[in-house]
């Protein structure tokens, strides 16, 4: 069994029906205690999933631990019906993940992406000299001579976007602390990181958000808990905007271990 609870969104993955029904008896508690208002559940990765075994969800959901949140469950073709006779699609949104058939004439989404990669058309060459084209044309004006037009002013060279100088600030959401980020700011759990959050799922240096060529940027310093951005994992420095949101240090162990940040370009 592979169950994973990471930002607001619970993975489960399990081979039989023992697997299924232990993991989310397991963690779908822990998935409803985090401070978010929506949640995602994905169990596109279990197999042999029985009608018994799917009521474990069902109960969960009609029992009403999910009523104060948006939840959206990703659930393999294979159990679509057992949500339509339990009429859970009206308790919460559901996304159903079809698989895509490589056969019975369809084309190969594969094949086309490497065909377009290599320019080429992913249909069947046709056979043999083209048709000739026997549409009737109505017949064609005489052309007609301009009288010389003056050349046209030569185009305005890109500027390209215009760097933001200003400062920015990384707002504690729970304490509304605001912190001011000239050139560059790094979060950890001690010094020399300037924000410090005793919190034992913060790293010692978290996370950098330093000043780059158009703005500023945020980068994971190879925390153990990691750093996501709007939702998604930080591997890379990712450039920031006004009203991103960035999420550190939550796990299945301390699921209320989270510190969520704002970062923003306008003074208070």
């Amino acid at each position: 069994m592979a169950a994973t609870l990471r930002w607001n969104r619970l993975v489960i993955s399990s081979s039989n029906e023992q697997e299924f029904i232990a993991a989310v008896f397991e963690y779908f508690p822990q998935l409803m205690q985090l401070p978010y208002d929506e949640v995602e559940m994905d169990i596109t990765g279990s197999t042999d999933i029985t009608e018994d075994a799917f009521r474990s969800i069902a109960l969960k959901l009609i029992g009403g631990e999910s009523a104060e949140k948006k939840m959206l469950i990703r659930i393999p073709e294979s159990v679509e019906r057992y949500f339509k006779h339990a009429n859970l699609f009206r308790v919460v949104d559901i996304d159903i993940v079809r698989a895509v058939p490589r056969n019975g004439g369809k084309a190969d989404p594969g094949k086309i992406k490497a065909n377009i990669t290599a320019g080429k058309f992913a249909g069947k060459k046709a056979k043999g000299p083209a048709a000739p084209d026997k549409t009737e044309r109505a017949p064609q004006a005489p052309v007609q001579e301009l009288s010389p037009q003056p050349a046209p002013a030569a185009p305005r060279k890109a500027t390209g976007k215009v760097p933001y100088t200003g400062p920015g600030w990384l707002v504690d959401v729970e304490s509304g602390q605001r912190f001011q980020v000239q050139d560059r700011i790094t979060v950890g759990r001690e010094a020399p990181a300037e924000v410090v959050f005793q919190v034992p799922t913060i790293s010692k240096r978290h996370f950098i958000i330093r000043r780059a060529e158009n703005g500023f940027i945020v980068e994971d310093m190879r925390s153990t808990n990691g750093t996501y951005l709007n939702g998604l994992p930080v591997h890379e420095p990712m450039p920031l905007r006004d009203g991103d949101e960035l999420v550190v240090a939550i796990t299945l162990k301390h699921p209320k271990g989270a510190r969520i940040f704002q970062f923003s370009t306008k003074p208070a």
